[in-house]
């Protein structure tokens, strides 16, 4: 078969396979000029006609091959006006030498997120292919990456996809001479002081030739099936981790030490990588030496903590683990509560969603009961300020339907609440006390009466995280 149609036919077969991007996206292609880029760039030219796509080609010139650099921004400009594509190229001078590889990563991504800003565009391709997933298998093996790292690179991630990522770099190479197509080296690939590079130049051809000749292809559907396994494992985790939250809010999420212990040990990896990323935003250095750290922590007696990347503190406190951002809040048994003035039609509390609202009739009284999550009080027997808070030691109040006080813990434990869950049940206080255990039992001084003139009608309903975001904009 023609070397040319196999190629755009492998590319565009793995494209459909992985759902890359869709008839009409805008398309942003990272250029060097090397022959992966090449080959990318020419597959889309292909493309675009059958697929109405919009092509902007971003070239990164760095200036650190001298008149190397300026040849392949030349060659660059020489393809693109060749093929009539849109180029935009940004011209800069590292500074930091000493870590140049990743320095010339995060300029180079930085830019692409701002170019996909500015042209709105749908996806950014970049030109890895099947040898470029295999080094980085390998790596990372060498590194001592768990599940989630050996996935390798991913064909798609959010806007970024890899349409070479299934295709050998000898494919590449055929396509590229059926076009009569040249390409512009990088020496610097061929220098061995970078890791990669050993790898690449040094690790897999030995053994290739030794142990497998096919390992390129192994370590490859290595990566595929990592690749599943990471996604089953992320969604056991978050079962998981749904079930050992005791209490929870932007600033630090406090778990159960009894439900995490339970859990194996590849699954808690998971678990604490999600509750690192709920509170700082980001998986970024997040790594085994972390999970390790806060391994070590989990069954030691008394008190521990340690110190994570971006000011993540751990708490090992009795029977809980707490993630908090370090200064974000006074107590580290995040004892977070919210405080109002007057009556909030809608508003987020960790978690949840409150909605308040006053009313003149009651519904029928059967449905008073049946809903645990509304609360029906007398607005004028209640004192302002209104807070939103959990238990604290030493809480009482008059459980509706009893003439005298009683104990919030021994309330719990009559209505047989797991100890587990009794920090997460949101206590509604007025200015002088306790007037609904949420989702559970009203104060019998605020229930409504035959003389009662003004209801206030409370509702509480637990949001999902991706909710829970938009929810905390209603605070302002």
């Amino acid at each position: 078969m023609n070397p040319k149609f196999n190629f755009i036919e492998e590319v565009e077969s793995f494209c459909k396979e992985h759902n890359l991007f869709k008839k009409g996206d805008k398309i942003l292609i990272g250029f060097s000029g090397g022959a992966d880029s090449t080959a990318l760039l020419l597959a889309f030219s292909y493309l675009r006609t059958k697929y109405h796509l919009s092509l902007l080609v971003a070239h990164v010139n760095y200036n650190l091959r001298g008149e190397d650099s300026i040849a392949d921004e030349n060659f660059v400009k020489e393809i693109c006006f060749a093929h009539n594509i849109s180029l935009v190229i940004k011209n800069v001078k590292l500074e930091n030498l000493s870590n140049m590889e990743n320095t010339a990563r995060e300029i180079r991504m930085d830019y692409f997120s701002t170019l996909t800003e500015l042209y709105k565009v749908n996806r950014i391709a970049l030109g890895h292919n099947k040898e470029d997933q295999a080094e980085t298998i390998l790596f990372r093996l060498i590194r001592g990456a768990v599940f989630n790292g050996l996935k390798g690179i991913l064909p798609k991630n959010r806007k970024i996809i890899h349409p070479l990522l299934g295709v050998n770099r000898f494919k590449i190479v055929d396509f590229l001479k059926s076009e009569n197509s040249s390409w512009q080296t990088d020496k610097s690939n061929l220098n061995n002081d970078y890791s990669r590079n050993k790898i690449r130049n040094h690790i897999i051809p030995w053994i290739e030739e030794h142990l497998n000749s096919k390992v390129v292809e192994k370590l490859y559907n290595t990566s595929v099936i990592f690749r599943e396994t990471d996604s089953i494992l992320n969604d056991l985790a978050k079962r998981k981790l749904f079930k050992s939250i005791l209490r929870k809010h932007k600033d630090g999420i406090k778990l159960s030490l009894i439900e995490i212990l339970k859990t194996r040990s590849v699954l808690r990896f998971y678990i604490f990588r999600d509750v690192y990323r709920q509170i700082c935003g980001t998986e970024k250095d997040f790594y085994q030496t972390q999970f390790i750290e806060i391994e070590s922590i989990l069954k030691t007696s008394g008190s521990k903590q340690i110190m994570l990347p971006h000011n993540i503190i751990v708490i090992k406190e009795y029977d809980s683990l707490i993630f908090i951002k370090k200064g974000s809040l006074i107590s580290v048994d995040i004892d977070y509560k919210r405080e109002l003035t007057s009556i909030r039609s809608r508003f987020s509390f960790e978690n949840y969603r409150i909605n308040m609202k006053k009313i003149k009739k009651l519904p029928t009284k059967r449905h008073q009961f049946e809903n645990k999550e509304e609360a029906f009080l007398d607005l004028d027997k209640i004192k302002f300020p209104f807070t939103l808070r959990h238990r604290k030691d030493g809480d009482k109040f008059i459980p509706l339907g009893m003439n005298h006080s009683k104990k919030l813990k021994d309330f719990f434990i009559d209505e047989k609440v797991p100890k587990f869950e009794r920090d997460n049940v949101i206590i509604f206080t007025d200015n002088e006390k306790i007037i609904w255990v949420g989702g559970m039992r009203i104060d019998n001084r605020v229930a409504i009466s035959n003389k009662t003139k003004n209801i206030l009608k409370i509702r509480i309903d637990e949001i999902s995280s991706h909710k829970l975001r938009h929810a905390e904009r209603n605070k302002k």
